[in-house]
């Protein structure tokens, strides 16, 4: 409030009234997400999304998903952690508790072993070394659930053995 009323007071004094321009209203963080909550709550698992603001909400907790995915494994920290890090890391499970009561699901898939009729999108298969069965090992987007149906399908780089993939060249066979 009072850096609205600051940035209001800047533009009256300094600019004339062609030039003022009005301080944009963005909406609290917390209010945005008590809506996707309230949202999520209460939407049956079976109805469609029917209007284009929950669709909307929808798509804001998926996204909202991802980037606590893509800031949990950054802030991934083995050993000793800072007492700034471990307040962030409260935050961040306190996003994460969010999302779960609103009935998101974020499901990294790295480490998991690879079938064909997987419901995801395999960006690459990437012979490694070490590997005896194909396996994901890396995730670039996790698959996202609301309610137990998938909304978003996670993106995975597959790994494969290289003596299969050197088995299979014209050269070997």
């Amino acid at each position: 409030m009072l850096e609205t009323l600051r940035d209001s007071l800047r533009q009256f004094i300094r600019y004339n009234r062609e030039f003022r321009i009005a301080t944009p209203k963005w909406p609290e963080l917390a209010e945005s997400m008590e809506d996707i909550v309230n949202f999520l709550a209460s939407s049956p698992s079976d109805a469609k999304i029917s209007s284009g603001k929950e669709e909307g909400l929808l798509s804001l907790a998926v996204e909202m998903g991802v980037s606590v995915w893509r800031l949990q494994r950054r802030l991934a920290i083995e050993g000793e952690v800072s007492e700034e890090k471990k307040r962030v890391l409260r935050d961040l499970e306190s996003a994460w508790d969010t999302l779960r009561q609103g009935g998101i699901e974020v499901k990294d898939h790295t480490g998991q072993k690879y079938a064909g009729g997987m419901a995801l999108r395999v960006i690459e298969f990437q012979p490694t070394p070490g590997l005896t069965r194909e396996q994901i090992t890396e995730t670039i987007k996790p698959s996202i659930y609301h309610r137990d149906k998938l909304v978003q399908m996670g993106e995975v780089i597959v790994g494969v053995p290289e003596a299969a993939t050197k088995a299979d060249t014209p050269e070997h066979k």
